[in-house]
């Protein structure tokens, strides 16, 4: 058997003079012209053609769904977090309702909001208590030059020490009774 010259060619000999003959034709270079045969090079069948209209349709029905997908699995994540914040929102509400439904709750928040007293108990409102933040600056105003202190610190501070250790330790019950105010007469007409 007599062999070609030409067919003992490797395959990159063949592109490499595919190649040149394709720069010679266009004016490009060689790299270039590789690149242009190797495009030239693909060949398609009817099953590739096949393929690949499967593969984008398969795109095309797959897109959609998956979009949709990704949106409702962030709608649940929003959900799943509204769930737990409603049931965070429940605890306190419950615990809130055990508060309410002991009777030392109760009537505290009857004296602190509603100003109700026991039977014998007498209440005092002071009706003129207003913080001075809230009232504003009726005060005078600070003077920018510097005074001399008319009071000894170090003199003072001795003498509330000297007072605090010799004052008499005083012993008082724990629970002091409460002192009862006798009844207010009724007036009469």
């Amino acid at each position: 058997m007599a062999r070609r010259p030409g067919k003992n060619r490797s395959t990159s000999t063949r592109r490499s003079a595919t190649a040149a003959r394709w720069a010679d034709r266009t004016g490009a270079s060689a790299p270039e012209a590789e690149a242009g045969s190797w495009i030239r090079g693909i060949r398609f069948s009817g099953f590739g053609l096949l393929m690949m209209a499967l593969l984008v349709l398969g795109i095309v029905v797959i897109a959609p769904n998956l979009k949709a997908y990704i949106e409702q699995r962030q709608q649940i994540a929003e959900l799943q977090a509204s769930v737990t914040a409603s049931e965070a929102e429940i605890e306190r509400l419950s615990a809130e309702r055990e508060r309410w439904n002991d009777s030392t709750y109760v009537m505290t928040q009857a004296r602190d909001r509603l100003f109700y007293v026991n039977p014998g108990e007498v209440s005092f409102i002071v009706l003129n208590d207003v913080d001075a933040a809230l009232l504003g600056e009726e005060e005078e105003p600070v003077s920018t030059e510097l005074t001399a202190t008319k009071v000894n610190w170090a003199e003072s501070m001795l003498a509330s020490l000297v007072t605090a250790g010799l004052a008499e330790v005083s012993t008082v019950p724990s629970n002091p009774p409460v002192p009862t105010p006798a009844p207010t007469p009724e007036p009469t007409p």
